[in-house]
């Protein structure tokens, strides 16, 4: 029987240079505040060490860890209904 070729990455983040999609999506909001803000030279600085810092964050971790971490640090938008307050540590019955 002959096997089927899954290629590797089939389902990794598409990448421009070494860069996956969500990392240059916090240097291209940098560049947009930039522009209009007027500080575009501060903030292309801002953006990519931001862009450093955050594929830093993500290296050696699983996938979908941005998620689990934005949950656990409690940003609003990253709430679930069925589940308590990401910043609750401890439950007690």
């Amino acid at each position: 029987m002959n096997g089927t070729f899954i290629p590797r990455y089939l389902d990794s983040l598409p990448q421009i240079f070494w860069w996956e999609i969500d990392e240059l999506a916090v240097l291209f909001v940098c560049i947009f505040l930039g522009i209009v803000t007027k500080f575009l030279t501060y903030l292309i600085v801002v953006g990519l060490v931001s862009t450093l810092i955050l594929s830093k964050m993500k290296n050696g971790k699983s996938e979908g860890f941005l998620f689990h971490w934005a949950y656990w640090s409690g940003v609003p938008t990253f709430q679930l209904t069925g589940a308590p307050h990401g910043t609750t540590r401890e439950m007690m019955e």
